[in-house]
Parts: structure tokens; sequence; C-alpha cells
């Protein structure tokens, strides 16, 4: 049998039961297209995961000391002890009563090094940001979210920069220099910003920090950076070894990773089945079909037919109907994904 009468040939039997054909090659477009999707929805939420990371947050290592307060000694003995460290900083915060005229909130204040908005990556709506010179002064200054400025100043633009407020039980007057970058989902969105020695100064009245970044210049083994600072720190303040918590976010990313593959394993999986039963569809099919045309084959066979001929043609059939559902299969997963 050529290959044009063997195309012929198939055709014809397909056709001659379409509704057990579609069917048949629904299960095989439900079981491909449950893969793609699954697969590149578990690829989307990674990328779009890293893409909010950032790749210099990856390079991120925070520090908290659960018994012994950090202070500006501990940053300078980290920094002198560790140069793998591209920059050192700390934040404190306090709770307080922000006002402006009539309209009031209970808001965090977070009080952070000049340094901050570079390592954190935190970007500005309008205005500017915390510089050493702010920090020197102790300047009464603040950079706030959006949720902030639209709560207090009825706007979230850039109307309330140059603009005052009163922070704390004694109401001292801040100015607004920035607007922080963040919708509503955003942790910048409610956020109050000014420079950690106002807060220390001008609110809490203490010289210590609740927790101590660095970021890690390029190359540098962060998770190995991140133990390291922590056996030091253990030694420096003379602590059990559970209340110094120093964590990277390159170990997060792998935690992450981790727990994406394992869902992506599992998803795959429980799709894989839609695509195992459109197989055992297809085969149920062929075996029906054998056991319908057992005179056809029969007949063919007694005018000369090789088995062979025979079996190319079955196969060629069952073949056809994984390809076309394979395609739609493929066209459907990606239009889903």
């Amino acid at each position: 049998m050529g290959t044009r009468d063997l195309i012929y040939e198939t055709w014809l039997s397909l056709t001659a039961n379409k509704a057990r054909s579609l069917l048949t090659i629904l299960g095989i477009i439900i079981g491909i297209a449950s893969v793609i999707a699954m697969t590149s929805l578990i690829g989307g939420m990674q990328n779009m995961f890293m893409s909010e990371l950032g790749l210099q947050q990856a390079r991120m290592i925070q520090i908290i000391s659960l018994q012994e307060p950090l202070n500006d000694d501990d940053l300078e003995a980290i920094a002198a002890t560790f140069p793998e460290y591209q920059e050192i900083g700390a934040t404190a915060a306090t709770v307080a009563t922000v006002s402006k005229a009539d309209a009031s909130i209970e808001a965090q204040i977070t009080g952070v090094t000049a340094n901050y908005g570079t390592v954190q990556s935190i970007e500005l709506e309008s205005g500017r940001s915390l510089t050493e010179e702010d920090q020197r002064r102790v300047a009464k200054v603040v950079m706030i979210g959006k949720g902030v400025a639209k709560s207090l100043f009825g706007s979230e633009d850039a109307a309330a920069i140059g603009e005052t407020l009163r922070i704390g039980l004694n109401g001292e007057s801040y100015t607004v220099i920035g607007v922080l970058v963040g919708s509503g989902t955003s942790q910048n969105y409610e956020s109050i910003i000014m420079p950690v020695s106002t807060l220390q100064v001008r609110l809490t009245g203490s010289q210590s920090y609740d927790a101590v970044f660095g970021l890690a210049s390029e190359g540098v083994d962060v998770v190995a950076l991140s133990r390291s600072t922590q056996e030091f720190l253990v030694q420096r303040l003379n602590v059990e070894e559970d209340m110094v918590f120093v964590y990277s976010m390159q170990e997060m990313i792998e935690q992450v990773n981790m727990v994406m593959a394992g869902f992506s394993f599992m998803l795959t999986a429980i799709a894989s089945i839609s695509l195992f039963v459109g197989g055992i569809g297809i085969m149920n099919m062929m075996l029906t079909n054998v056991t319908e045309r057992t005179r056809e084959i029969g007949l063919r066979k007694s005018l000369g037919a090789h088995t062979s001929d025979i079996t190319r043609q079955f196969l060629a059939e069952s073949i056809s109907l994984c390809i076309i559902g394979g395609i739609f299969g493929i066209i459907f997963g990606y239009l889903g994904a």
C-alpha cells in the first residue's frame, strides 16, 4: 500500500466514526493543554517572583538579634570583619500618631540609614530620598507612601512634597521630601520613613536597632556569608545561636524554588493523568476498531493485503489522532497559560 493510499484510507476510517474520533482527540487535547498550562503557570509565578525581588535583592542579608540589641559598634564590627559586604545599614521602628490639620492616623514609623533606599531598591514617585546629611543633622524629614499621602493630604501625587505633618506625642513637625512608588498591595503604600538617627533621638530615645541589613558584593557566596555573620555575632554578643537570626534572600529564593518545583511536579502529575486517560482512549478506540473490522481485515488479506499493510493503517489512524490532538492541545495550552 502506497503512502497516498494509506493517507486516504486513514482519512476514510476516521471520518466514518466522526463522534468517536472527536471524543478521542478531545482527550488528547485536554491532557496536553493541561500539562502545558500547569507548567506555564508555575514558570510564570517564578518569573514574577524573581522580577519583583530583583537581582540585587538576592544579595541582601537581614540580621536580627532577639536578645541583645544591635548598635553602631556592632555595625562597625561587622563591616570591619566582613569586607564582603558592599553596604551595611540598619533600621528601627516605632508606632506613633501622624496628623495633618484635622486628619490623623496611627502608623508605623521606620527609621533607616541613608543607604536603605539603594539596598532595598526603593523607588520614588516624586521628591528625593534620604541622604547622609539628613542622618548627620538628625533632620526632621520623611518619605511617605501613597496611602499616607492620600489619607493626610487627599492626594497620592507630588502635592505632599514640601508639606509638613506632625508625628508623636509632642507633635513635632516633619517635612515630606518624597513620595514612594507603590500601589495598595505594596508594602511601601502605607510607609513613613525617616532617618534612623531622627527616630532614635526624637521618638524612641534608644540608640539600638531593630534590624541590620547588608548587601553582599557581587560574586560573594551569600549563604556562606550569612552563616559566618551569625557565628560572629553569637560570639560577639555572647548569646545562644538561636538568639541571632540571620537570613539571606538567596536562601529564601532557594526555598521558594524548592516549593515551586514540588508544586510544579504535583500539578504536572495531575495534568499528566488527563494525558494518560487520553492515551487509553486512543488504545480503546483502536481495539474497538480492530474488533469491528475483523471482516474487513479478513477480506483484505484474502485479496492479497499483507499483515504489515493492515498494521500500518491502524498505526496511521492512531498517530493521526495523536498529532491532531497534540497540535490543538499545544495551541489551547498556550492560549490558556
